[in-house]
């Protein structure tokens, strides 16, 4: 090969690697910007639209679903307006009808589908409306939401992006749990009587504690994961029929775990609606709310 020639391969070379370098480099500091906007988040609706901002990168289409009790439900579509974002948010389909979003959770690894009505749920065929040949890319968000992405798509950078989300959740949720098994004083306020706790017996003791923990827990997770509802039932003062599917789903819980042992546990997940989301205004949980379980 002529000098000249070899020359100009080799400063082609060089420059074709500085700007992959560079693209590098830049493509860190999206994640890494991307992850520090994630750690701030505060509910589930925030954390999605920044998992949707931040994909931009990595996938042509992107929308993120949240879990609510067995369905998915529609939470951010990405570069939407405001009509086509609300229609989208109205978007809701059973686990069972969608067999691939329900492979993504229980594997927790990324999953690859045919956009049909068995894969994706008839539901979201019917929103979307694509072609048969068209597949979708499924990350899941911890056990509380999905990615989904269409077109060119880089799964190692939306998994990433998926595997930081189920990190800050994580860590969120274990912190609530360690605050309420280490609070005493504040469990004391919703301990009965002093006098009355003394003759429990340490088996007895324990189960009220772990459903004081379990009430706490629930409805941190309700803030986390349902802000907006939470925001809107609290200003309706209708925070039961805003809620209805996760208030019932725990109280279900709560029933068969603590009460279904020992018939006179108080009930202590009540007693966290009303103190935590209802700012210590029962009323604020509306009149179809069917009151405490004991």
């Amino acid at each position: 090969m002529p000098r000249a020639a070899s020359d100009s391969l080799h400063r082609l070379f060089s420059e074709l690697e500085q700007l992959f370098q560079n693209e590098r480099r830049e493509m860190a500091e999206h994640l890494n910007q991307s992850v520090r906007r994630l750690r701030e988040a505060t509910e589930f609706g925030e954390m999605a639209s920044i998992l949707a901002d931040a994909s931009a990168p990595f996938a042509e289409r992107c929308t993120i679903f949240q879990v609510r009790d067995q369905s998915m439900a529609g939470e951010c579509l990405r570069g939407a307006d405001a009509a086509t974002a609300n229609r989208f948010r109205e978007v809701q389909f059973a686990l069972e009808e969608a067999a691939a979003f329900a492979a993504a959770l229980e594997s927790r690894g990324p999953v690859t589908a045919l956009c049909s009505a068995a894969e994706i749920s008839p539901r979201l065929v019917e929103f979307f409306q694509p072609a048969p040949e068209d597949r979708v890319h499924l990350f899941a968000v911890g056990t509380a939401g999905v990615i989904c992405a269409a077109g060119a798509v880089d799964s190692a950078g939306l998994e990433l992006l998926a595997q930081s989300a189920t990190m800050v959740l994580e860590a969120v949720r274990e912190a609530w749990e360690r605050q309420a098994a280490n609070a005493p004083a504040t469990l004391v306020q919703i301990t009965p009587p002093q006098p009355a706790w003394e003759t429990l017996s340490a088996q007895e003791r324990n189960l009220q504690l772990r459903a004081q923990r379990f009430a706490r827990v629930q409805v941190a997770e309700m803030r986390l994961y349902r802000g907006e509802a939470v925001e809107k039932g609290r200003a309706q003062r209708d925070l039961y029929t805003a809620l209805q599917d996760s208030i019932d789903q725990a109280r279900e819980t709560y029933r068969q775990t603590f009460l279904a042992e020992s018939p006179t546990t108080p009930d202590y997940f009540h007693q966290e609606l009303v103190r935590t989301l209802a700012h210590d205004d029962a009323a604020a949980l509306g009149e179809k709310y069917p009151g405490p379980l004991t």
